[in-house]
């Protein structure tokens, strides 16, 4: 056993844990002294998942939420973004992406009990896949440490029949800067989810998000060729809020959380943390 490379790995891992608590720590210091703007907002939040042991947490994040705020459907955001409906207090709009089927599950019914509208944005070609393709997508592509179960067409139909509205996270989860230079692959991972979409589930797909959302992760090529195949706006993970009649609607900003986080860090980028970074 080469110990060089393991004790190396171990001080990584050190190095890894005291920045992540040392963050951890500075986001919770903050959002003590973060507070909401007093005019009214809009800010999209988007998760991963929801695990079983994470019920109670998501629970508690969208009390909060719920308390402090109303959320406005996909549309609703749409509207908003094109100056078409005004901003009466603050609101948020919650969306989840990767397509597992612990949203379904754990995530929704919450929301479903509470009346709080969401979007699913969901990698076409993963969903109803066979083992190994959802299981290279899970370690390789998301880069999980274990195998998610995925949700499938049918599990699809019946949440959007309950008012979930499905989108697109492309076909493959693929990096739009790194297609972009090929037509055929762009479209085929932006009209081909869209139609993969509309087909099984017999309804427009109207939005899409991209994968790995950074800024840097979408190029002007790529967001063209969004509009192109017909979708209505495109969200990315770039933290921001949505300045109504403004905001681009294929360069619509969010804020990532997961439910396993200090409630103290959902309050922080809530109330707009981190905006612009």
């Amino acid at each position: 056993m080469d110990y060089t490379i393991r004790w190396a790995d171990m001080a990584e891992s050190r190095s890894t844990g005291l920045r992540s608590l040392l963050r951890s720590g500075a986001i919770s210091t903050l959002a003590l002294a973060t507070r909401p703007r007093a005019e009214p907002t809009l800010r999209v939040l988007y998760c991963h998942y929801v695990f079983d042991d994470q019920v109670a947490s998501f629970e508690r994040m969208i009390e909060y939420l719920s308390n402090i705020g109303d959320f406005l459907s996909a549309d609703g955001v749409l509207a908003v973004v094109k100056g078409a409906k005004k901003l009466e207090k603050r609101s948020f709009h919650l969306a989840f992406d990767d397509g597992f089927r612990n949203i379904l599950v754990n995530a929704w019914p919450v929301l479903r009990r509470n009346d709080i509208p969401a979007t699913f944005f969901v990698p076409s070609s993963i969903v109803s896949a066979d083992e190994r393709t959802i299981t290279d997508y899970c370690l390789n592509i998301t880069n999980h440490s274990d195998v998610i179960e995925m949700a499938t067409w049918d599990d699809l139909a019946i949440a959007q029949e309950e008012g979930l509205t499905i989108a697109s996270h492309t076909r493959t989860h693929a990096r739009f800067r790194e297609i972009s230079g090929s037509s055929a692959r762009l479209e085929d991972e932006l009209f081909g989810s869209k139609a993969d979409i509309e087909q099984k589930l017999g309804s427009p797909c109207r939005y899409i998000s991209w994968p790995y959302g950074r800024i840097t992760d979408a190029d002007e090529a790529s967001l063209q060729c969004v509009q192109r195949a017909g979708y209505d706006a495109c969200f990315g993970a770039f933290r921001g809020r949505i300045e109504p009649g403004s905001t681009n609607p294929f360069y619509i900003p969010r804020h990532h959380f997961e439910p396993q986080w200090p409630l103290a860090h959902l309050k922080y980028f809530a109330n707009g943390g981190m905006e612009g970074k």
